[in-house]
């Protein structure tokens, strides 16, 4: 309930903002939070008022966000670019390659899961190979999402080298290569 999160937000921060609360509590980042148009019927205003204000809370303890959009994608960039000094990673990526720049310009990372070893993901594709190397991420987005060939099973960090040799074979390295530099990119990320 809306009233609620306002009441809790001061409680939050004061959490986050506790660097001992932090390390304790293995806490690196604010997420997942965002933008969902699919489900029907969406209060719009509200998630936008939660969104904004994760995102100031955000820059304000300098913690990265991890964003959720689905079938929001203009609102979610128009909202990092309402808060000067966000960073994080779109995860789960499914916007344009104009967007992904965009977000890599203003120092966000861009994670793939499953959907880009999908049949009918060229775009998606595109969008992967566009993005520089030291701005990409992989992810499952357990238990959704399965890369094929477990495409329709409960997904699972197993399954994550199907992602790698996809994303490998569009930047034209190995597995190897790919799983490095995602590594390197998460740590970078989350200052870990």
């Amino acid at each position: 309930d809306e009233k609620r999160f306002w009441q809790e937000l001061p409680r939050l921060r004061a959490w986050l903002a506790d660097p001992a609360a932090r390390r304790r509590d293995k806490i690196v980042a604010i997420g997942e939070i965002g933008l969902d148009r699919h489900w029907q019927p969406v209060d719009s205003p509200r998630q936008q008022a939660f969104f904004d204000g994760q995102l100031a809370l955000a820059v304000e303890l300098d913690l990265p966000v991890i964003v959720h959009d689905r079938e929001a994608h203009g609102a979610c960039l128009d909202a990092v670019c309402r808060h000067e000094g966000v960073r994080g990673v779109f995860h789960g990526f499914s916007g344009s390659a104009e967007m992904a720049k965009e977000l890599v310009r203003r120092g966000f990372f861009i994670a793939f899961g499953g959907a880009l070893t999908y049949r009918g993901a060229d775009r998606l594709r595109a969008v992967a190979t566009s993005v520089p190397p030291d701005r990409l991420l992989l992810e499952t987005d357990c238990p959704y999402l399965s890369p094929v060939p477990n495409r329709g099973k409960r997904n699972s960090s197993l399954n994550l080298t199907y992602v790698a040799d996809q994303l490998a074979a569009l930047k034209g390295v190995d597995r190897e290569t790919v799983e490095k530099m995602t590594w390197d990119n998460a740590r970078k990320l989350y200052r870990l």
